[in-house]
């Protein structure tokens, strides 16, 4: 898959820009700022305040198809995992956006808004109403795509360790079409009998002959056409006086028979 645009640079260069820039900046701006508002909010962390953590994962639970995982593992621990999820919205967008370890960035990305898909935004109707499950789709594109070389620490990396070469997606292989140069034509000469000597008694019956011949075929131009063509070469080849009734009576047996089939 290309992702890529070439612009052209301030010195006159073409520079690949990655089209998934957008998103990228996107996603890792905003996991960014949800991580920090976490940490920042008083309330996320107080369990006498109405936006604890332990409160909200226990309004998520209802109606949720992880009920009990929440119940039973989340809400028990509610602060441990109230910082587990700021730090780690911290660290993946950070990792979005400098293109360290991206694609592993992506995919915790894409399980913790799953997980929040399934949470959060559940009861959300119709599910488009609910963020997450956009913000899924979002993540599994950037998996997909992954940093483009030399726009990510990822990059650098794959360049120094080739047993990294997954982490990045590399450019798609341009290949040149050279177009074959056509076969040169050689000339052909046609030797010409050394006694080819048409004496005018032997060109008046190949001429005769010939109108013979193109009388049965006055009503079709094209075997007439080449007719005469076939006249002017065997006179201007020549042949042998032996030869020439031989020849002509071939050309008349064949031309004949055609005749005959075409009607």
């Amino acid at each position: 898959m290309n992702f890529t645009s070439p612009i052209r640079g301030t010195n006159g260069s073409l520079v690949s820009l990655s089209l998934i820039w957008p998103l990228r900046l996107f996603m890792g701006l905003t996991f960014v700022y949800a991580g920090l508002q976490h940490i920042t909010d008083p309330s996320y962390f107080d369990a006498s305040k109405s936006g604890y953590i332990g409160h909200l994962i226990t309004q998520y639970a209802i109606g949720s198809p992880i009920r009990d995982f929440l119940l039973g593992t989340v809400a028990p621990n509610a602060v441990m995992f109230g910082w587990t999820v700021a730090m780690g919205e911290i660290l993946v967008g950070i990792a979005t956006l400098s293109g360290f370890l991206f694609r592993i960035a992506a995919a915790a990305g894409l399980v913790l808004n799953f997980t929040f898909f399934l949470s959060a935004t559940w009861n959300a109707f119709p599910f488009y109403f609910g963020s997450d499950i956009v913000f899924v789709m979002c993540w599994l594109t950037l998996l997909l795509t992954g940093p483009q070389v030399g726009q990510s620490i990822d990059g650098i990396l794959a360049n120094r360790f080739h047993s990294l070469g997954w982490l990045v997606t590399k450019p798609p292989v341009r290949l040149t079409v050279v177009a074959a140069e056509p076969p040169k034509l050689t000339e052909v000469k046609v030797p010409l009998a050394k006694r080819a000597n048409l004496y005018p008694k032997q060109v008046y019956e190949v001429n005769k002959a010939f109108d013979r011949i193109k009388q049965q075929f006055v009503w079709h131009r094209e075997t007439v056409t080449i007719l005469e063509f076939v006249r002017a070469f065997i006179i201007s080849l020549g042949v042998d006086r032996t030869d020439t009734p031989r020849l002509l009576h071939g050309i008349e047996t064949l031309v004949y028979r055609k005749g005959v089939e075409a009607v």
